[in-house]
């Protein structure tokens, strides 16, 4: 653990929760729901949460883990406070470490059984995946298929009841328009 008071902790894991947003907000959004942002939220009230019971251990913990991070996610800012406040130098890991998939990927796939079965359509793109259609019961003639490198249709079942339905994905600037068709002979 490092010697750091609750403001200097506080400092770092903000600025580095700042870093981090920025390299993270928009690399991947399902309609207007961008977990990066979602995430950010979350954190930064554990942060305050963790200041006001003075718990050292969990700051701690969520330092290191930004510590991990910007190891392979380097931000010379965050490392130049990091090593003037702790001593702590990060160093990058060179690029050749990490294997980047640039795969758009669909799948299909179902969950659960009898009346809790659900039939799925998830995007898998570099920056994340998500699911963008679900209905319940088990659709096996669902499909789903790329028309081009920013169109995906997605054949519905004529009866179904829907529990998600997302019409466009963001990856950064780049915009995935999701259509729906209805099948009849599903």
């Amino acid at each position: 653990m490092l010697v750091l008071d609750l403001n200097q902790y506080r400092y770092l894991i903000i600025l580095g929760l700042d870093k981090q947003l920025i390299q993270l907000k928009g690399g991947f959004v399902l309609d207007s729901l961008d977990p990066a942002v979602e995430g950010d939220r979350l954190l930064r009230a554990r942060v305050e949460r963790f200041v006001k019971r003075k718990n050292l251990d969990g700051l701690d913990r969520m330092l290191q883990n930004l510590i991990h991070r910007f190891r392979s996610k380097y931000d010379s800012d965050f490392a130049s406070t990091l090593l003037q406040m702790t001593g702590i130098r990060i160093e990058p890991n060179s690029a050749d470490k990490f294997s980047i998939s640039t795969n758009r990927n669909l799948r299909i796939g179902m969950s659960g059984n009898g009346n809790t079965c659900l039939t799925f359509v998830s995007i898998e793109l570099p920056t994340g995946s998500g699911s963008i259609y679900c209905i319940k019961e088990n659709h096996p003639n669902l499909s789903a298929h790329w028309l081009d490198a920013h169109t995906v249709e997605v054949k519905i079942p004529n009866v179904r009841e829907e529990i998600e339905r997302v019409t466009t994905v963001r990856m950064y600037n780049e915009t995935i328009s999701i259509l729906y068709n209805v099948k009849l002979d599903l």
